[in-house]
């Protein structure tokens, strides 16, 4: 008798000893995924057409400045998809005219190369996010 306890007492301590023993798995909840980040384009407006239920619309920017993620883009003229999920501020007019100031948003893999990122604005391509003019 005095053997099983013992046994039952060793058998007691050893379980919990192996329990705490084992690597406790760990879980990350940061994405595997290339962070995005957002792209501020300023300068001209041209060649506005709204999207519709049916078809997108388009933009095209001259573009004249631009914040520190874009800066490869100044100088340059891009023609941006528009579609009924882009947010648009028109600041009181009816619609943008050709040669209006203001800006376009979109957003992209963070820390692209000038050629990848152009690549990427190939003609219609990139969809706007967001369309402020001035």
């Amino acid at each position: 008798m005095l053997r099983k306890t013992l046994a039952l007492a060793v058998l007691g301590l050893a379980i919990p000893t192996v329990a705490l023993a084992a690597k406790p798995t760990t879980h990350t909840s940061q994405s595997k995924a290339a962070p995005k980040v957002m792209y501020i384009l300023k300068g001209t407006l041209s060649n506005y057409t709204a999207a519709s239920s049916t078809t997108t619309g388009s933009i095209t920017i001259d573009v004249k400045h631009s914040n520190y993620h874009a800066r490869a883009l100044v100088g340059q003229q891009f023609t941006f998809a528009v579609s009924t999920n882009t947010t648009t501020t028109l600041n009181g007019a009816a619609t943008i005219s050709n040669g209006a100031r203001g800006l376009v948003k979109f957003r992209e893999f963070k820390q692209m190369t000038s050629g990848g990122l152009q690549a990427a604005l190939a003609p219609s391509s990139m969809t706007a996010f967001q369309i402020i003019a001035r």
